[in-house]
């Protein structure tokens, strides 16, 4: 195992003993936040930065996925890991719905259809008052139980995180594959890939139906962990927080997502938490702003970067100190003096 793996290995295992050591509530509660909003920023990962497509509507996806399983559950009945594989199908026929139509356009104008779209349904939520209780927001959603008995937030951290590992995998595994490799070359220049035979609408119409999916889950988890839904949740704002999730972490890694969504929700709670409740928007924002400025490629490749730095001149010294040659192949060479 590299040295890279295993320090990755190490800050994932501190990560999630963090609600073991910290028994605060509220703390757990906005780990668990973090986590959701990891997964919808790891399906903009996927649309953005794999496929080359914008959608700054996000926030739309994650109220659909809510309410679904929100009114499944609280309505109907119906078992809360069903009601939320359903609103992960319904966000998906979404996705498909909306993604057929927009995707005649690209780059500004696909984003000012998923603006409208988000707008839409946030007034939907608004408006269908007998459905969604309106501005007065849904109360009365179960929470998830094992056996009877409420997980409570350290067992929903910890099924959000076994769903954000499968929803990492499935996005690993399609960037690694035929399908990863064609986005990447419809992203980088769409008239070539098509040239070169590579269907790109159905790839678009791929990714966006997966990343609308994401959103369907995340939303689903966050009804059960709140168990109260308010249209706030669901505004355009909402949809550009997780923008700036993908891109703080690096649009262009599969990690990216991931640590842009705990970066992006934990520094303002940060800051909430040092006393600053005042400043602390205007400071998280500014964090963010500076992050963009310095870090345009976003916190993964910057990582990245200082870890090759750090593991490769420390084993070129090993190797130098060793007598082994630069490429490690065999003994350096020695030169006689004259």
């Amino acid at each position: 195992m590299n040295k890279k793996r295993a320090v990755l290995i190490a800050m994932t295992a501190a990560f999630l003993l963090i609600p073991v050591l910290d028994r605060n509530q509220y703390h757990i509660y906005i780990l668990d936040r973090a986590l959701i909003n990891c997964i919808v920023a790891s399906g903009l990962v996927a649309l953005t930065g794999l496929a080359g497509q914008m959608s700054l509507g996000h926030a739309a996806f994650y109220g659909i996925g809510a309410y679904t399983s929100a009114l499944l559950t609280a309505r109907l009945g119906v078992p809360i890991w069903l009601g939320i594989v359903v609103a992960a199908v319904v966000c998906l026929a979404a996705g498909m719905l909306l993604g057929i139509p927009s995707f005649r356009v690209s780059g500004f104008y696909l984003s000012l259809v998923t603006i409208a779209f988000g707008n839409i349904v946030w007034m939907v939520i608004v408006n269908w008052q007998s459905l969604t209780g309106g501005p007065l927001g849904l109360l009365g959603i179960p929470t998830i139980r094992v056996s009877g008995k409420p997980i409570g937030k350290v067992g929903f951290f910890y099924l959000s995180a076994v769903v954000l590992a499968l929803t990492f995998i499935i996005s690993r595994r399609i960037a690694g594959s035929y399908l990863g490799r064609a986005m990447r070359a419809m992203r980088d220049d769409e008239v070539a890939a098509t040239t070169m035979g590579i269907n790109a609408r159905a790839l678009k119409l791929m990714v966006f139906s997966l990343s609308a999916m994401y959103g369907g889950v995340a939303g689903g988890l966050y009804a059960h962990l709140s168990t109260f839904l308010s249209p706030e949740s669901f505004v355009f704002l909402e949809s550009c927080n997780f923008v700036a999730m993908a891109v703080v972490g690096g649009l262009r890694h599969i990690f990216g997502g991931i640590l842009g969504g705990i970066v992006v929700t934990l520094v303002p709670e940060f800051l909430r938490v040092k006393g600053w409740e005042i400043y602390y928007l205007m400071g998280s924002s500014l964090v963010i702003l500076l992050l963009v400025i310095y870090l345009p490629s976003g916190l993964v490749p910057a990582i990245d970067n200082v870890f090759d730095r750090l593991f490769v001149r420390g084993s070129s010294s090993v190797a130098r100190g060793s007598g082994a040659s630069p490429t490690g192949t065999g003994p350096a060479k020695v030169t006689k003096g004259r």
